[in-house]
C-alpha cells in the first residue's frame, strides 16, 4: 500500500526546481537592470548552450551510476588540438603549421573526445579503478598535454568555417542555441525509447539485477563514457567557435558546474534516476543566477559562494527525493519503487 503523504511530498520536490526558477527570474526582473530584454535573453541562452551540452553528457554518465570529472581537460585538449592543427606556426599563436581544413579537424577532434571517454570507461570497468580518481587524474593529464602542445601560447585566428557552431546565427537566433535545444529534445527521446537508454537506467538503478537480466554493465558504462566524450568534444568545438581563441584556460571551472546542474535537475548521483529533460532545469537555474548577478554587478566571489549554496541545496533536495520515493509492501518486505 502506498502512502499518499509520500506521493504529495515527492510531487512537490519534483516540481520545486521550476518554482525556484520562476521566483528567481521575478526577483532579477525587479532588481537587475536589463534582465527582461531580448538581448539579455539571448545572452542567457548562450551561456546555457555549452553548459547544456556538457550536462547532457554528464547526465548520461550519472544515470549509469558514474560521473566524469575530466570535462575541463577534455575541452582544453580538444580546443588546443583543433587550433594547433588549423593555425600556421607563427610564434605567439603556437600553431602546429599543419593548416588543415576545418572539415578534416572537426571529425578528428570528435574521435579524440570519444577515445578519451573510452579510456575512462575501460579503466573503470575493465581495470576496476574508481571513477572519481580515474576521471580526476585524466583531467590533469589532458590539461598537461594541452599545455605541452600550446606551450602556453594563445592560439588565435580560428577559421570562420570552424567557428560557425559557436558564432553564427539564423536571423537573430545563434546556431548554438538551436543546436543545444535539438540535442536536449533528441537525447530525451533517445534515452526514453532506445534499448541503450533502458539498459542505462537498469545498470544505474540496480547493476546486479541488470546483469541477471542479460545486460552487460561494463559495456553499458563504457558506451556511456564514449558518448559523453563525444558530446564534450562538440561542446569544446562550440566554445572555441564562440571565444575564437584556444588556450589552457578555456572551460576552467565548468566541470563542477555541469555536475551541479545535472543534480539540481534531478539526476541522481547514485544512478538510475532522472532525465536529460529534467537536467535542463538545472542548466536554466544556474544560467539565470549567473546572468542576473552579473547584471547586478555582484562581486565574483559572492557568485561562487551562491553557486556553492545552490549545490548544497540540490544535494539536500536529492536526499529528500530518495527519502520520499514511493514504497510498496511485498511479501512482508518494504521495497522502493
Amino acid at each position: 500500500m502506498r502512502d499518499s503523504k509520500v506521493d504529495w511530498a515527492k510531487l512537490i520536490l519534483d516540481r520545486f526546481l521550476w518554482v525556484v526558477i520562476v521566483l528567481i527570474a521575478i526577483f532579477f526582473a525587479w532588481r537587475a537592470p536589463g534582465f527582461v530584454t531580448g538581448v539579455n535573453f539571448v545572452n542567457l541562452l548562450l551561456h546555457a548552450s555549452v553548459l547544456g551540452l556538457l550536462v547532457i553528457g554528464q547526465s548520461i554518465c550519472l544515470l549509469s551510476g558514474n560521473f566524469d570529472l575530466s570535462i575541463e581537460g577534455n575541452i582544453q585538449l580538444v580546443a588546443v588540438l583543433a587550433g594547433w592543427m588549423m593555425v600556421p606556426a607563427v610564434g605567439f599563436e603556437g600553431g602546429g603549421g599543419w593548416v588543415l581544413s576545418p572539415f578534416m579537424v572537426i571529425p578528428i577532434v570528435l574521435v579524440i573526445g570519444g577515445v578519451i571517454g573510452m579510456l575512462n570507461g575501460l579503466m573503470i570497468t575493465r581495470l576496476g579503478m574508481n571513477n572519481f580518481i580515474v576521471t580526476l587524474a585524466m583531467q590533469l593529464v589532458l590539461g598537461g598535454i594541452a599545455f605541452l602542445i600550446s606551450r602556453g601560447f594563445d592560439i588565435n585566428h580560428i577559421p570562420a568555417s570552424f567557428s560557425w557552431l559557436g558564432s553564427h546565427a539564423f536571423g537573430h537566433i545563434p546556431v548554438q542555441i538551436i543546436f543545444t535545444a535539438v540535442a536536449f529534445i533528441g537525447f530525451q527521446l533517445f534515452l526514453g525509447a532506445s534499448r541503450f537508454g533502458r539498459q542505462l537506467y537498469g545498470v544505474g538503478g540496480n547493476r546486479e539485477a541488470a546483469r541477471a537480466s542479460g545486460i552487460d554493465p561494463k559495456s553499458v558504462v563504457t558506451k556511456a563514457y564514449i558518448l559523453n566524450g563525444v558530446i564534450v568534444a562538440i561542446a569544446a568545438w562550440m566554445l572555441l567557435g564562440r571565444v575564437g581563441q584556444a588556450n589552457t584556460r578555456i572551460g576552467v571551472g565548468i566541470t563542477l558546474e555541469a555536475v551541479a546542474a545535472a543534480v539540481i535537475g534531478g539526476v541522481a548521483l547514485s544512478g538510475g534516476y532522472g532525465s536529460v529533460g529534467g537536467a535542463f532545469g538545472g542548466v536554466l537555474l544556474l544560467s539565470v543566477i549567473d546572468n542576473g548577478l552579473n547584471l547586478m554587478s555582484v562581486n565574483a566571489f559572492w557568485i561562487q559562494g551562491i553557486r556553492g549554496f545552490i549545490i548544497l541545496l540540490a544535494l539536500f533536495i536529492e536526499a529528500q527525493k530518495f527519502r520520499y520515493k514511493p514504497r510498496v509492501h511485498v511479501g512482508g518486505r518494504v521495497q522502493t519503487l
